[in-house]
């Protein structure tokens, strides 16, 4: 899949609420998920169950995907490249029970039309 097409389905289905399809579908086997703080964890199934304790810890209202922004000039032309998100999350985190906006923007290193990396970047503390 181009880079350009994977990026678009990307943000469609995260703002249908479909991120564990969007990890199941797009991402590699071999996958490396870093946090902000430099945190990584690598292999698909070990990124997706991170994922679920995170969503775990909260009661998500809602989540708005922009993007996706790319670096290369013509991204519908490769299977590789990288694209960028910004995430807003309408959340309750249940250990503070205080609900808030959180931001993050997350960039994607795609690999033969597939996602073989992903970095957050946050804003305010987690």
């Amino acid at each position: 899949m181009a880079l350009a097409s994977l990026g678009k389905q990307f943000v469609e289905l995260c703002n249908q609420g479909k991120n564990f399809d969007v990890m199941r579908q797009m991402y590699a086997p071999d996958i490396v998920s870093v946090e902000a703080g430099g945190t990584e964890t690598a292999g698909k199934d070990a990124v997706i169950k991170k994922s679920e304790r995170w969503a775990a810890t909260l009661t998500l209202h809602g989540e708005k995907v922009r993007g996706p922004f790319f670096s290369l000039p013509d991204p519908a032309a490769t299977e590789s490249g990288q694209f960028a998100v910004h995430y807003t999350f309408d959340v309750t985190p249940k250990s503070t029970n205080v609900r808030a906006a959180q931001e993050e923007v997350a960039l994607y290193t795609v690999k033969n039309g597939q996602i073989t990396r992903e970095q957050f970047f946050y804003q305010g503390k987690w």
